[in-house]
């Protein structure tokens, strides 16, 4: 091992070359730690710009792939738009007529998650808001005291009416009620009035919410064609086969034409939140 002896002389018995020398090395010294230091500084700063250039890449690639699938969800929606509209016109050049009875006039199929402003039926039963109304109910216009409108009461449903359905595939068990206005929906799938009970010849029509009071019909968007539904009315149990999926817009009524076959149809709102389309499931009395 070598031991470095250490100059002990004054500085006035060092030569002046022997000085010069040693300020030069430290010179050097110094050089090459300003160096190593410059180094060191533009290494971070580099490593800084590449993480600073990767963040940025990996915000523009989320942004162009949110855009990618909004503009892929307008496409969507106008698609669906133009057949529903082609199919309403070809239903009205068909010459679709609507019977009414002493019942408000209908405008659109059942399931709306919005409700109907006034006492007449002008949009689809299944509002995720209650019922506006314009004046207090007791007091009407300018403070007079107008009477008040009673509900129409359902009918009494009768040992034949449907009281119960259940879609295993989507793991749906729900009571059904009379009607398909807001209050009745509130409770659970609506069976349209009018329309048969189970196992009975005709289309017979029910309705649920997908987004409120209990989103009773929430995944029916995924329900398959070959699916099995089963309706209960008391403790018999009638299965349907569903046939066939459909998008209408709100006023296209011809999912509530009558059939000549033992057809259950299902409605509800589409897209989920959006509503502003109906979903319809047809399915037909399994032999």
């Amino acid at each position: 091992m070598r031991i470095r002896s250490v100059d002990s002389r004054k500085v006035s018995q060092i030569s002046l070359a022997e000085l010069e020398t040693i300020l030069e090395m430290r010179r050097r010294v110094e050089r090459a730690r300003t160096q190593t230091d410059a180094v060191r500084v533009s290494r971070i700063q580099w490593q800084r710009s590449a993480f600073l250039l990767l963040v940025e890449i990996i915000a523009l690639s989320a942004f162009v792939l949110v855009l990618g699938l909004i503009l892929w969800n307008l496409r969507t929606l106008n698609q669906f738009s133009v057949i529903t509209r082609t199919e309403a016109i070809q239903a009205q050049e068909e010459g679709l007529t609507i019977v009414t009875s002493a019942r408000p006039l209908i405008h659109e199929l059942p399931g709306s998650s919005f409700p109907p402003p006034d006492l007449y039926v002008r949009e689809l039963p299944g509002s995720s808001f209650a019922p506006e109304s314009t004046f207090p109910p007791a007091l009407g216009v300018l403070g007079v005291r107008a009477p008040v409108a009673a509900s129409p009461l359902a009918p009494t449903p009768s040992p034949d009416s449907p009281s119960r359905i259940t879609i295993p595939a989507i793991a749906i068990d729900s009571p059904v009620v009379a009607g398909d206005d807001w209050e009745a929906l509130k409770k659970g799938v609506g069976h349209r009035i009018g329309t048969p009970n189970p196992g009975e010849r005709g289309n017979m029509v029910m309705s649920g919410h997908n987004d409120v009071y209990g989103e009773v019909f929430r995944d029916l968007d995924r329900l398959e064609v070959g699916a099995e539904i089963v309706v209960y009315a008391g403790s018999r149990k009638f299965r349907y086969v569903v046939q066939a999926r459909r998008i209408v817009v709100p006023n296209d009524l011809s999912p509530l034409k009558p059939s000549r076959e033992s057809i259950l149809t299902l409605i509800t709102c589409w897209p989920y939140r959006v509503d502003n389309f109906r979903l319809i499931i047809i399915a037909q009395l399994a032999a």
